[in-house]
């Protein structure tokens, strides 16, 4: 079992105290730098400190840092993420399009060139529900230990198409 965990890589875009040197970076040892990209969204500070990207601001980027993790590391982020219960609700992890960084200052959010993966977003914002096919215990983390435990073979885009069905049925963006 734990191998199977282990194995599969898990594209995991940070920013905020997780970020290289920042307060929480140690999450991040022993896992693989990728380097610095983007996403859109607008990088927001909350009343207590935290910080969350607002994804209603369009045409605006939060630079952060993409790493492959594996399963294990992402239980411990989710752990300090939901249970940490900053907002008071936490964080959630959640899928979205990044976009390498090439020069500082200079975005592209065409829709070629992006890569997808899992980031923490703030939980209490507004979620749109885009069907009927609604089931309030879906559970991100579980579902994706549940699909690489069945599925030892995936790849890394096998698991992100997969989690990307599993949660079509919300607006995550």
């Amino acid at each position: 079992m734990g191998d199977i965990l282990e194995r599969h890589i898990i594209p995991l875009f940070t920013y905020g105290t997780l970020m290289q040197y920042n307060k929480f970076s140690f999450y991040l040892k022993g896992t693989q730098f990728v380097g610095k990209y983007y996403t859109e969204g607008q990088l927001m500070k909350a009343p207590n400190g935290s910080v969350y990207i607002d994804k209603k601001h369009k045409n605006v980027a939060t630079i952060g840092e993409l790493y492959y993790v594996d399963y294990y590391t992402l239980q411990g982020i989710n752990h300090l993420e939901v249970l940490s219960g900053e907002f008071p609700v936490g964080y959630e992890l959640a899928i979205t399009r990044i976009w390498k960084l090439k020069n500082k200052g200079e975005f592209d959010f065409s829709s070629e060139n992006y890569i997808y993966a899992f980031y923490y977003r703030r939980k209490n914002n507004p979620v749109k529900i885009l069907t009927g096919d609604y089931n309030d215990d879906f559970n991100c983390l579980e579902e994706l230990g549940n699909y690489m435990q069945k599925n030892p073979h995936a790849t890394t885009e096998d698991i992100i198409k997969h989690m990307l069905l599993k949660m079509s049925i919300w607006d995550y963006e």
